[in-house]
C-alpha cells in the first residue's frame, strides 16, 4: 500500500511532441491579414509560439523542421492577423 502511495506521488514527465512542421502546400495558401483560426486550420496547430507585444498584440508561431521538410516556418500575427510570413531551411 505505501509502495503505492510512493509511486502515485511522482510527478510524469510529459514527452515534448515531434515537431509537425509545415508542408509547402499549406505554406504557400497562407496569406498576409488572414486571421489566427484560418492559419491554424490550414496549418494545425503550432510546434512553439510566443506573445512578443501583448499590447500590440504580437505574437509569433514556429512550424519546425522534420526530416521530410526541412524548413522553419514562422509567422507573425498582430492583433489576430497575419503581419509576415517567413520560411527558411535548415540544414540536418
Amino acid at each position: 500500500m505505501i509502495l503505492c502511495c510512493i509511486v502515485l506521488s511522482v510527478p510524469v514527465m510529459a514527452q515534448p511532441e515531434a515537431p509537425r512542421g509545415m508542408a509547402f502546400d499549406v505554406y504557400i495558401r497562407l496569406e498576409h491579414g488572414m486571421t489566427e483560426g484560418e492559419l491554424v486550420l490550414r496549418a494545425g496547430r503550432p510546434d512553439h509560439q510566443s506573445l512578443d507585444n501583448p499590447r500590440d498584440g504580437v505574437k509569433t508561431f514556429y512550424y519546425y523542421p522534420t526530416p521530410a521538410n526541412p524548413h522553419l516556418t514562422t509567422v507573425t500575427l498582430r492583433s489576430g492577423r497575419i503581419a509576415n510570413i517567413e520560411r527558411i531551411r535548415r540544414n540536418p
